[in-house]
């Protein structure tokens, strides 16, 4: 089993270099340049976040627009970059962020599945194909770039995917049904959540800003 855990923040220059803040601000000004000389609303697509990421990182290359869960390769870290957003940081949950989409056929029994409450048999379906291509990485972190619609602050915050002793059986009894989705233990509570989307077939993320208030750096304003 894995779990998603914050690094603190005086470990990030270890894996992310020295002034990564600084490089990360310059990198997306430059993306935020053509929108704001035209007077437009600024625009972020997911691979641009990642580009930024990649191109503030010593050695860094971006690896995304696969089906691996690596976004960006540098020397002795793999990154997974998430674009977020929130009201105000410091409070609340952030928009969700998609971090595996399963649409092979052979799960079309996954409605069955939810309304049998088989969590078992959702697990195997989804989380176990996370847990195997995380096992195909090195050192993979999950980078989250989190704007806050207020102010139009860019922050980020640094979450390591980590090996747990949680059984088969423990991750299974720790899985509910909320709503139409069901959620599931990758993330402990105070950090944010972690669910299965039946309507859209996919795993998300959504972080809580104020249990990770302490694990957050601020960047740059994206105006």
């Amino acid at each position: 089993m894995y779990k998603y855990i914050p690094v603190e923040i005086k470990d990030h220059e270890a894996v992310l270099g020295k002034d990564f803040s600084v490089n990360f601000a310059t990198e997306m000004k430059a993306y935020y340049a053509p929108f704001i000389a035209r007077g437009r609303i600024i625009q972020v697509a997911k691979e641009t976040w990642e580009y930024g990421v990649a191109d503030s990182i010593p050695g860094g290359i971006w690896a995304g627009a696969g089906n691996s869960v690596v976004d960006v390769r540098a020397p002795g870290i793999e990154i997974d970059v998430k674009g977020i957003s929130i009201a105000k940081v410091g409070t609340g949950v952030t928009t969700e962020a998609s971090f595996l989409q399963n649409f092979r056929t052979e799960n079309d029994d996954f409605v069955s599945l939810f309304k049998n409450e088989d969590f078992a048999g959702l697990k195997r379906m989804w989380v176990d194909v996370w847990f195997e291509k995380v096992k195909t990485t090195a050192n993979l972190h999950l980078l989250a770039v989190v704007r806050e619609k207020s102010t139009h602050a860019v922050y980020y915050c640094l979450l390591k995917v980590v090996p747990t002793t949680t059984t088969e059986a423990e991750f299974v009894t720790e899985m509910s049904t909320q709503g139409r989705s069901v959620s599931i233990p990758l993330i402990d509570p105070e950090h944010g959540k972690t669910y299965i989307l039946l309507s859209k077939r996919r795993m998300e993320l959504r972080l809580n800003c104020e249990g990770l208030k302490d694990y957050l750096v601020f960047s740059h304003f994206s105006q």
